[in-house]
């Protein structure tokens, strides 16, 4: 009967392995050594090495089911012979550390083993055939991916016969499942918390309002604005006095200009259409040059960014036939218009 629960045990490897090979790598771990048998006394057997061989089939990263077989001789104390050892266990095993097929090699795996098989004793004349309960730990060394050694040690308990043997046991090991590393976690998607189209890893400025225009490092652009002045100066009839009403207007000017010192402007001198055209010429440059020097005598405005011309009465704004035309046709006229940033 007892007989049948190894066979039964090698029909259990033998469908997990074919199973998963119809998939995959199977998760596979081929392990063979040398053991050394503690008997326990009341067996009368000397202690005695052992040849032993298993076949692993892991259940995940840290559980897997190992079938273990001894078959050798020891010999019976006070000279009474030798008789043949054989054993087989079907132990559960649980790893603790990384995986097999982690990537990783020259690291250690310890783990725990408990189980159950038989014993079987022959002395030719007698045989005894027990089943055993056992319970131990070991450590796992792997060499490479696949190649490592391992050793462990066992207690071995009789259920029929209520004897404890030690079991200690040193191999080799051959994985034969999937070695590939597993794939590094993706990295996490860029996160743009303020919505202004650099993700926060770049972003110098968080927390940008939105809709704000930015840089590639998310600050904000300066933002473009237009400043913009216009001087009006008019003249009485036949001159090029500059009035007193209109210095504050002029005064305007030389603040824009001071604002604004990398400017230049042209102050432009205009007549009505009486009197000759040469004269008028003459007239409407020193009207020009009038509020020019007012700028540079009164504001400090330098002369080199200040350029008087005279245009006549070849630029009307108004008509002529009339006195109102006419008083608005004797002017000065400067205009200026930037864009600035802050």
């Amino acid at each position: 009967m007892k007989r049948h629960l190894l066979t039964a045990a090698l029909a259990l490897i033998a469908t997990l392995t074919i199973t998963t090979t119809a998939n995959a790598a199977p998760p596979i771990t081929v392990n063979g050594g040398a053991g050394y048998w503690m008997f326990d006394s009341d067996r009368e057997l000397e202690s005695s090495g052992t040849p032993w061989i298993g076949l692993e089939y892991a259940w995940g990263d840290y559980w897997s089911t190992e079938l273990m077989y001894t078959n050798d001789d020891a010999n019976l104390e006070n000279g009474g012979g030798k008789v043949d050892v054989q054993s087989w266990q079907l132990d559960m095993m649980r790893y603790v550390g990384d995986p097999l097929g982690s990537g990783r090699t020259n690291y250690i795996r310890p783990y725990f083993v408990f189980g159950g098989g038989e014993i079987d004793i022959d002395e030719g004349s007698w045989d005894t055939v027990e089943t055993q309960v056992n319970v131990g730990a070991g450590f796992r060394y792997m060499l490479t991916n696949r190649f490592g050694v391992r050793a462990d040690a066992r207690v071995l308990h009789s259920l029929d016969e209520h004897e404890n043997d030690l079991l200690f046991s040193a191999g080799l090991n051959w994985y034969f499942g999937d070695v590939t590393p597993p794939a590094p976690a993706a990295a996490p998607a860029p996160v743009d918390s303020d919505g202004d189209g650099v993700t926060d890893d770049r972003d110098q400025c968080p927390g940008t309002p939105a809709g704000t225009r930015v840089d590639a490092t998310g600050c904000p652009l300066p933002v473009a604005k237009v400043a913009s002045i216009r001087l009006l100066v008019n003249f009485a009839f036949d001159s090029s006095q500059v009035q007193e009403r209109y210095f504050q207007d002029i005064a305007g000017l030389a603040d824009f200009l001071q604002k604004f010192d990398d400017l230049n402007v042209e102050v432009e001198g205009h007549t009505d259409s009486q009197g000759p055209d040469d004269y008028n010429q003459s007239l409407s440059q020193r009207r020009a040059q009038a509020v020019v020097d007012v700028l540079v005598n009164q504001h400090g405005i330098s002369a080199s960014r200040l350029q008087a011309v005279g245009y006549g009465e070849s630029r009307p704004v108004e008509t002529n036939e009339t006195d109102a035309g006419r008083a608005k046709n004797r002017r000065v006229m400067a205009t200026l218009e930037v864009e600035y940033e802050e």
